[in-house]
């Protein structure tokens, strides 16, 4: 275990105050940060690795000094934010090296987390000091403060500190509020620390004062309801959302469903679902991971990967009617599977390849996309060559644990694929047409089956149809 640093909060240089990032700049850029990528995502392990054979606070500080000073704002930036959701105390002295960087600029997201990380490591006046600093130097507005003090709900919350959090809720209510942003913020925050109703009043105020809310807004609450238990203020909140002229798009009925896969209502999905189809409403990638990770058979399956594993659409319908007590989770799979939404998407299409991308989806998700896309193969025209794209886990709940492709081989191996994995881009499994046709082939082609290939379906370009018909011209004539 690294050495903890414990340094005081940093005052920040005048060049630093002339350049505040905007609250909404400042989450954009904690979210690409967290993200990571390429070169900055290697470094940033190299970083922690470094980080983990230190023994003292000092050299901790130089190797991180050393960092901030030598690598790009990204880089920092997105190692920073490792270290706060980590709630590493080695962030505090890596936001001091930050801070002190010619390309800093305030943010209230770092700080209010940073702020929250000192007062779990027993430095309440260093945190009491910042966030004192952070308003007098930072912050112009009313408006900006109110967002500030949203900022330190949800990192104090986040981090056990729910006494300090409800202070700084009550300091917030004791301001004039105003402005969309600082509701749709505050009721984030109450959210994260599970205050259902204080988080619907909000709602209700933001409406009364004229502030549009969204779809997501109504979500938050009634997901929170659905985390507490209470099912039926959670469905008054979903049923409120038509009232505030909310129309059902795609992005409200991802929240519905979500709310619902928070608590396993496996019949209310079905019902959504349903309702989606008859309104022409597709699912999309969030709607597949919400509603299939909330199956517990399926799961389980997926878990074990062991020799009994379903390796087609039709073998794993039939093994959840038989082995769940759930007869709605089976009918949830064959409706989703009913809709190609999500596999289409998923799909990329060029005269030379066609490519499966599983970014963002779950193991779950991935598993019975994969079935489906097996499926829809059979009755293609293929390209040259034929891919997998499931990356090297920078996107997994344990960052650089490649979850999603170690399920894509296993699966695929279990079927007798001839993909492999590739020896230029370890994120990618691959493999040549004619052999991917003779293993297809080994397969009966079901009966519902619809030929999902370029040549039949209106949504590729016609540029690759094009190219397609022109090719099987001149492997006939040869």
């Amino acid at each position: 275990m690294p050495a903890v640093a414990s340094l005081s909060a940093p005052s920040p240089s005048p060049a630093s105050r002339r350049r505040r990032l905007s609250p909404a700049a400042a989450a954009a850029s904690l979210r690409r940060a967290a993200s990571g990528g390429g070169s900055s995502w290697r470094s940033e392990r190299r970083l922690m690795s470094e980080l983990e054979r230190t023994v003292t606070a000092g050299a901790a500080e130089r190797v991180i000094r050393g960092y901030v000073g030598t690598k790009s704002e990204r880089a920092a930036l997105a190692a920073l934010s490792r270290l706060l959701m980590d709630s590493d105390p080695l962030a505090i002295p890596f936001y001091d090296a930050v801070t002190q960087a010619r390309w800093f600029k305030w943010s209230s997201i770092h700080a209010a987390a940073v702020a929250a990380l000192l007062e779990v490591n027993g430095s309440t006046g260093e945190s009491r000091s910042l966030i004192s600093d952070s308003i007098s130097q930072h912050l112009q507005s009313t408006n900006d403060v109110a967002l500030f003090y949203c900022d330190l709900m949800a990192a104090f919350s986040s981090r056990g500190l729910k006494d300090r959090a409800m202070d700084f809720y009550t300091e917030l209510r004791s301001m004039p509020l105003s402005g969309r942003k600082t509701y749709m913020s505050m009721i984030k925050s109450l959210c994260l620390m599970g205050l259902a109703s204080e988080a619907e009043e909000a709602l209700k105020e933001m409406v009364s004062l004229g502030y549009q809310p969204e779809a997501f807004q109504f979500g938050l609450v009634a997901k929170c309801y659905g985390k507490s238990g209470s099912l039926v203020d959670m469905e008054r909140v979903i049923a409120s959302m038509s009232d505030a002229g909310i129309r059902l798009g795609t992005g409200a009925a991802n929240i519905v469903l979500s709310c619902y896969s928070s608590c396993r209502d496996h019949s209310k999905m079905l019902a959504w679902l349903k309702k989606m189809r008859k309104l022409r409403v597709a699912p999309t990638t969030k709607a597949y991971n919400f509603v299939l990770n909330s199956c517990p058979t399926l799961a389980s399956v997926v878990q074990e990967l062991g020799p009994s594993l379903p390796l087609s659409t039709t073998e794993l319908v039939k093994k959840l009617k038989s082995g769940s007590p759930r007869t709605a989770e089976a009918e949830l799979v064959h409706e989703l599977l009913a809709s190609s939404s999500v596999l289409d998407k998923a799909m990329e299409w060029s005269e030379s390849e066609v490519k499966l991308n599983l970014h963002g989806f779950s193991t779950i998700a991935a598993y019975v996309l994969m079935l489906q896309w097996v499926d829809v193969m059979k009755s293609c025209t293929l390209p040259l060559e034929v891919s997998v794209v499931c990356g090297i886990g920078k996107h997994s709940d344990v960052r650089g644990e490649p979850k999603v492709r170690e399920l894509a081989q296993e699966v695929l191996s279990q079927m007798g694929s001839p993909l492999r994995l590739s020896t230029r881009n370890k994120g990618r499994l691959v493999a040549k047409r004619d052999r991917v046709k003779q293993w297809l082939a080994s397969f009966p082609v079901p009966e519902e089956s619809k030929d999902q290939s370029p040549d039949a379906s209106s949504q590729q370009p016609f540029i690759f149809t094009l190219f397609r018909k022109v090719g099987q011209l001149f492997s006939t004539l040869a």
